[in-house]
């Protein structure tokens, strides 16, 4: 079966230029976050506090979230049409770049709700140890707001579980679908089988 190019609309390129776009601006983001812990830490610049938690924050918990669900915009867009392409292209199957882009083994949202439970797992952690005492000195704002966390936290780990569930459901059913299309040389299946997020031996991170 030889390996073509298939056609993807306009709508997957520019989920890939998202795609780009966000991890340029997270690169940027995570230098300017390492330059204002290292700066401040030497005395070579002021920087105040509050810009360097937030750096911090948004670095270590949002950018994640952000850059993996970039992901999965592109890859499913680009996996709904590849199936969906098929029919017009007898004994042919997409080229190796397109299958590892849009067709691993793992479903794109796996990773997404994976980041989504690590980092309602550890803000639940985190929250609920720092509650307690912010109650006990008294620090009735600081205690709200941690509570409001504490809350999204949870609510996070919530959605999380069932939604890994419902995209290894999908997963298998789609990795069924693309058996049946196209056959794969041994090689390129073992790409497909590493996670987006994963060690590289098919273990997905955090399972």
């Amino acid at each position: 079966m030889d390996a073509v190019e298939f056609p993807l609309s306009a709508r997957v390129r520019a989920a890939r230029r998202w795609l780009v776009a966000t991890s340029a601006g997270g690169g940027v983001l995570v230098a300017a976050t390492a330059a204002s812990v290292v700066a401040g830490a030497a005395g070579w610049v002021a920087v105040p506090r509050a810009v360097q938690a937030v750096l911090v924050l948004v670095t270590l918990f949002v950018l994640p979230v952000v850059w993996v669900g970039a992901h999965a915009v592109w890859a499913l867009r680009g996996r709904a049409e590849l199936f969906a392409a098929a029919g017009e292209h007898p004994r042919r199957r997409p080229t190796d770049r397109q299958l590892v882009g849009h067709l691993r083994d793992e479903h794109p949202l796996t990773p997404l709700w994976w980041m989504v439970a690590v980092l309602g797992g550890l803000g639940t952690l985190c929250l609920g140890f720092a509650l307690p005492f912010a109650l006990v000195d008294g620090a009735l704002l600081a205690g709200a707001v941690l509570g409001a966390g504490l809350l999204v936290s949870l609510a996070a780990l919530g959605l999380a579980v069932p939604g890994i569930r419902r995209a290894d459901r999908q997963g298998a059913a789609d990795r069924k679908r693309r058996a049946e299309l196209w056959y794969l040389p041994d090689a390129v299946e073992r790409r497909l089988a590493v996670p987006l997020l994963g060690s590289g031996d098919g273990a997905h991170l955090g399972a």
